[in-house]
């Protein structure tokens, strides 16, 4: 059972998110608020307690998150922010790397990269390559490289795994992901139904998403919807999705389909919890979430 902090937490993301994914018009119009409004730097206060370099790579400016502490890091990791690809970052993203860094004395690289409707998804993955890639080589201290990333910012993470393992390049040791979008054609009848009482997500707003994303590939192609992807060689993944979002069906399936095949995968569903419920500090169930995942990544770096 969902803790009283998840049910207020469902009804104040009801109120504020569910209606600019109801229609077009609106979600054209949080897009426009979006780029108006927010800002991609690092909050002020993380770089008081963090180590942050900015660079720029590919089609994306970087920054590189670390602790400030003598001591070497022990893991490299790429996160990669959900918005449907829609909108940029926002401080609970900044709040989970905050968190990685810390805790796992990791540098933590945050891309920030082009986002439709000016670009489309496969501008979007050729700004984002050469990020992976890079962080992918081997490094001269040996520590891992893992990807952690939530909502589309996980199926992405997804796809440039599958496709760097495809053409026998490196890739993550380990994944991470938050309420994976997996599947882009949102026609799974179990979807439609979540999507009614989902307090966040909704339908029409993702499929004007791939209107805008998708005008050059099929949403079916295993590039856009890792769900139709190789996945005989994915590394350890572990993955978080909540029981009322509509995502969650088709994770299932990718989940089952991993499992099919003989890879490691942890699934976590929580019972009763919306879309990235992890990135929700202050519910009980998000911070259970934050300590597994840790522990999780932590396992990898040995």
């Amino acid at each position: 059972m969902a803790s009283w902090q998840a049910y207020v937490a469902s009804w104040m993301v009801w109120w504020r998110f569910k209606g600019s994914l109801q229609t077009v018009k609106a979600l054209r119009q949080r897009i426009e608020t979006d780029r108006q409004t927010k800002s991609t730097r690092p909050p002020a206060h993380l770089e008081t307690q963090f180590t942050i370099e900015e660079r720029h790579l590919g089609g994306c400016t970087l920054y590189d998150v670390a602790p400030k502490s003598e001591m070497p890091n022990q893991a490299r990791i790429l996160y990669l922010h959900g918005g449907c690809l829609l909108f940029e970052i926002d401080v609970a993203h900044w709040q989970m790397v905050a968190a990685l860094a810390e805790r796992l004395r990791a540098v933590v690289t945050v891309a920030i990269f082009p986002l439709a409707p000016e670009h489309t998804l496969m501008e979007i993955f050729d700004a984002v390559r050469p990020v992976y890639d890079d962080l992918a080589l081997p490094s001269q201290d040996k520590t891992p490289f893992f990807v952690v990333g939530d909502s589309t910012g996980g199926s992405m993470g997804i796809s440039l795994t599958q496709e760097a393992l495809k053409a026998g390049r490196p890739a993550a040791s380990r994944l991470a992901f938050m309420s994976p979008c997996v599947e882009f054609t949102f026609q799974n009848p179990e979807v439609r139904q979540v999507a009614q009482t989902d307090p966040w997500l909704d339908v029409p707003g993702f499929e004007e998403a791939v209107r805008y994303l998708c005008p050059d590939v099929s949403p079916d192609d295993a590039r856009v919807s890792p769900l139709y992807g190789d996945v005989s060689e994915l590394p350890p993944t572990l993955i978080f999705a909540g029981s009322t979002e509509m995502l969650t069906p088709d994770i299932r399936k990718f989940v089952a389909k991993v499992r099919e095949q003989g890879r490691e995968i942890e699934y976590v569903e929580g019972e009763g919890m919306m879309h990235v419920w992890p990135l929700v500090q202050f519910l009980p169930e998000a911070r259970e979430a934050v300590d597994k995942l840790v522990r999780w990544l932590e396992y990898g770096k040995s």
